[in-house]
């Protein structure tokens, strides 16, 4: 079947608009006749969309949805052809309908959902699960895994945004009313301190060269910023430079082990999930491999892909370069020996997420006084530099 735009009148005259699905043009205009509708524009969408595959993608929050919905209505016994054609209409933006609709149509002519869906550009991880749930007839198991899994990605993303969004606005902001004080406020206040005349508090004279040096160099100020941001990006292209990045952050104290965490915490459960939906050990190590942010770690997991392929243990390779946590490698060893890998991945995931919520937590109730602390003080002191001339002016006229 393929989805059609239509623009019709109603039997009062009145224009409507809309998406209608049928096999070809003749039966959806027959479709619309049923429903009392003149129609006036009638066309494809395939061909107002073709070659626009990444505008029809779904979002993380509809790709969740849609995986929850798949599992239910499969669980329930409905076909896989109306389980699709039914979440479509369901999907709140005509984009997420185009986009359901194309892949119950590739579905419809005989191809696999995971082919479908990787056309689609869904996640790796997403394809290659509901492809071995195809594969073992799990389907439904396959996909409310996958939407627990996508489920803990957002909450750690949402987590770590909170965590960053909230001191950034903070120290923005702060930084803001600072540089509008030393460039509108202080040039004013110079001119009555310069025709009262009068010896400066040192404080002030610092202030009024800070504030000078900002107005007559401030355009060359921001595009040098602008310019290591733009040096910096070009930078992180290159896979030497961002290991050398990352090697750093790994040796700062308090953000490694950070980082380090929510590594782990992303490769187990992605590599629980895998294992738990079927995937080969290699196939699933190759795909969980991509969720290391940190390139050390990356290239560790990709070593520890290598040993496994020669029959050599996973918490035995990991644990090389004392990277991981200690804990996380000897759970490892504990789920290779007891035959639950999967399982204890998944605890292992579990884990490291909770200890990222509350590092995270107490990273904010330190970073909150700090900042706070830091806007007082630059604020006072710019209050200071402006009220110590203005109370000696008061005193020389007493």
């Amino acid at each position: 079947m393929s989805m059609f735009t239509y623009e019709a009148l109603d039997h009062t005259g009145r224009k409507k608009k809309g998406e209608i699905e049928a096999d070809s043009e003749r039966a959806a205009r027959q479709q619309l006749k049923g429903q009392q509708l003149i129609v006036r524009k009638l066309n494809s969408i395939e061909k107002q969309h073709k070659g626009t595959q990444d505008s029809t993608r779904l979002n993380a929050t509809e790709t969740v949805l849609f995986l929850q919905q798949l599992s239910t209505l499969i669980e329930a016994g409905m076909p896989l052809i109306e389980a699709l054609s039914s979440m479509a209409e369901g999907m709140s933006r005509a984009q997420s309908r185009r986009a359901v609709f194309t892949i119950r149509k590739k579905v419809l002519e005989g191809g696999s959902l995971a082919d479908a869906l990787r056309d689609q550009h869904f996640d790796e991880v997403i394809c290659n699960m509901i492809a071995a749930g195809e594969e073992t007839g799990q389907m439904e198991a396959v996909a409310s895994r996958l939407a627990q899994l996508l489920e803990h990605r957002q909450a750690l993303n949402q987590e770590l945004l909170s965590a960053t969004l909230y001191p950034a606005i903070i120290l923005s902001f702060g930084i803001i009313v600072m540089l509008f004080l030393m460039a509108v406020v202080v040039p004013k206040m110079v001119a009555v301190f310069e025709r009262a005349g009068g010896d400066l508090p040192t404080i002030t004279k610092i202030v009024i060269a800070l504030s000078d040096f900002l107005r007559l160099h401030g355009g060359w100020l921001i595009v040098i910023v602008a310019g290591l941001i733009l040096t910096y990006k070009l930078m992180m292209r290159n896979p030497w430079a961002q290991l050398r990045r990352d090697v750093f952050l790994m040796s700062v104290p308090g953000i490694s082990k950070l980082l380090i965490n929510i590594d782990t915490a992303r490769f187990s459960r992605t590599l629980g999930m895998l294992l738990s939906g079927g995937v080969p050990a290699l196939s699933a190590m190759l795909i969980a491999n991509q969720s290391w942010t940190l390139l050390p770690l990356k290239q560790l997991g990709e070593q520890a892909r290598d040993a496994l392929r020669e029959g050599e243990s996973l918490a035995v390779a990991l644990k090389k370069g004392n990277h991981l946590p200690a804990m996380a490698t000897q759970l490892l060893a504990v789920g290779e020996q007891s035959g639950k890998l999967d399982s204890m991945l998944i605890r292992i995931a579990d884990h490291y997420e909770k200890e990222v919520s509350r590092n995270l937590k107490r990273l904010l109730t330190i970073a909150e006084p700090l900042l706070v602390m830091f806007m007082a003080v630059g604020v006072g002191s710019l209050a200071m530099a402006i009220l110590l001339p203005i109370a000696e002016m008061n005193q020389l006229v007493k």
